[in-house]
C-alpha cells in the first residue's frame, strides 16, 4: 500500500477572509510490485551519488479517470472535475465543480456534513467554535451554519459518489481523509506579527499537516506533495524545526522542485517522503484536491462574509477581498466600524 498526500493553500494573498491550507490523504492498494514511492529507492545510494526521487507517483487521473477528469469541459460526461481550484472556479460558475469534487471524496472518507460547521469539523479545524470577535462568521439563532450542499442536491452529491467509488474500488484506491487548518483574520495578523512574516506562518499550518501526516502514516512510509511555498528552494531548516527528533536528508533542492526524505526509529522504520514542487496541483491529483478543500472552505466563509456586510453596511458593495476592490471596501467600510463595534484587525488581514 502506498501513502499519496498533496497539501495547497487558498486565500494567501487577501485583504479580507481567513487563509485555508487543505490536505488530501490517499492510499493507493497493490503489491511491492507498484513501486510507488519506494522509500528504499530513495534512500538508498551509492556513496557520493546524488540522490534519486524514487518511483514515480502514481497518475490518479488515470486510475480513477471513469469517474474524473481534469476540466469543466469534460465535466458534461458525468465526471468530476479535480484541478487547481483557479481553473474551476470563477464568478460566473462559482463553487459548483469545487462543491462536487470536494464533497463527493469526502463521503468516500466517510466526511458527509450537512452543515458548513460540521464540514469545518469533519476537517478538524475547531478554531470556527470561538467567533465572537468575528460575527460575520459566527452562527446565531437568526443565521445557523447554512446546510450543505449548497448549490447541488444531495442526490447530484450521491449519483457522483456511486460513480466514484466505483472507479476507486476497481483501481485500488482509498480516500483515508481530508482536512484543512482555517486561519480567521485575527490568528492570521497574531501570527504574522509574532512571524514578521506572511510566509512563515503558512508554513507553520503546512507543518501541522505534516506532523499529522506524519504520525498516522509514518509506518507506511508516505510521500507528502506540497505546493512550493513562496519561491523558496531550501527548506530544511523549516522541516527540522517541525521534526526535530528525525533524521532529514536532502533528495534534491532545484529550481522546479525540493526533496526531502524524513526518517525515525532504527528497528521499526518510519519515513515520509516530503516534495515542494512548482504547480504541483498541475501534476499530482491530491494536491489539486488539497487546493479545491481549501477554496471552496474559504469561499463558503466569504459568503457569509459578504451576507454579514451586506445586511450590516448596506450602502456598501461587498467584497471577495483580492486586490484592488478590498482596497475600495477598505475605504468605504471604516467609517462604519466603531458604531458596528469592530476591531480592525479582526477584519482586516496584515500583509
Amino acid at each position: 500500500m502506498f501513502i499519496y498526500a498533496g497539501i495547497d493553500e487558498a486565500g494567501y494573498g487577501p485583504m479580507f477572509g481567513p487563509l485555508v491550507v487543505g490536505r488530501s490523504v490517499f492510499a493507493v492498494h497493490g503489491g511491492p510490485e507498484t513501486g510507488y514511492g519506494d522509500i528504499r529507492t530513495v534512500s538508498n545510494h551509492a556513496e557520493g551519488e546524488p540522490h534519486s526521487t524514487g518511483s514515480p507517483t502514481p497518475d490518479l487521473w488515470l486510475l480513477l479517470s471513469s469517474a474524473v477528469c481534469r476540466d469543466r469541459k469534460s465535466t458534461r460526461r458525468g465526471r468530476i472535475a479535480v484541478n487547481d481550484s483557479k481553473k474551476l472556479h470563477s464568478p460566473s460558475v462559482g463553487i459548483k465543480h469545487l462543491e462536487l469534487g470536494v464533497l463527493t471524496f469526502a463521503a468516500l472518507a466517510d466526511q458527509q456534513p450537512t452543515t458548513v460547521g460540521k464540514w469545518l469539523d469533519t476537517l478538524g479545524e475547531k478554531s470556527h467554535h470561538d467567533l465572537q470577535n468575528m460575527p460575520w462568521y459566527a452562527p446565531d439563532g437568526s443565521r445557523p451554519w447554512e446546510t450543505l450542499p449548497s448549490i447541488l442536491t444531495g442526490g447530484e452529491v450521491a449519483i457522483a459518489r456511486s460513480m466514484l467509488a466505483s472507479a476507486a474500488k476497481s483501481a485500488g484506491v482509498e480516500v483515508l481523509e481530508l482536512g484543512a487548518s482555517v486561519v480567521f483574520e485575527d490568528r492570521f495578523n497574531r501570527m504574522v506579527t509574532a512571524t514578521r512574516s506572511k510566509a512563515a506562518t503558512n508554513f507553520t499550518f503546512v507543518t501541522d499537516h505534516l506532523q499529522k501526516i506524519w504520525r498516522r502514516y509514518a509506518d507506511k512510509q508516505p510521500t507528502v506533495i506540497v505546493d512550493r511555498q513562496s519561491g523558496r528552494t531550501h527548506y530544511r531548516p523549516l522541516l527540522s524545526m517541525g521534526f526535530p527528533d528525525a533524521e532529514l536528508t536532502i533528495l534534491h533542492e532545484r529550481d522546479d522542485s525540493s526533496a526531502y526524505l524524513i526518517e525515525s526509529g532504527r528497528n521499526a522504520k518510519r519515513a515520509m517522503t516530503v516534495q515542494f514542487k512548482v504547480e504541483a496541483e498541475a501534476h499530482h491529483l491530491p494536491v489539486a484536491l488539497a487546493s479545491m478543500i481549501s477554496k471552496y472552505t474559504r469561499e463558503l466563509l466569504m459568503h457569509r462574509f459578504q451576507q454579514w456586510f451586506s445586511q450590516h453596511a448596506p450602502s456598501v458593495k461587498p467584497t471577495a477581498g483580492y486586490a484592488k476592490d478590498a482596497n475600495r471596501f477598505w475605504n468605504q467600510i471604516q467609517t462604519t466600524l466603531t458604531s458596528m463595534s469592530i476591531e480592525p484587525l479582526s477584519l482586516r488581514r496584515m500583509s
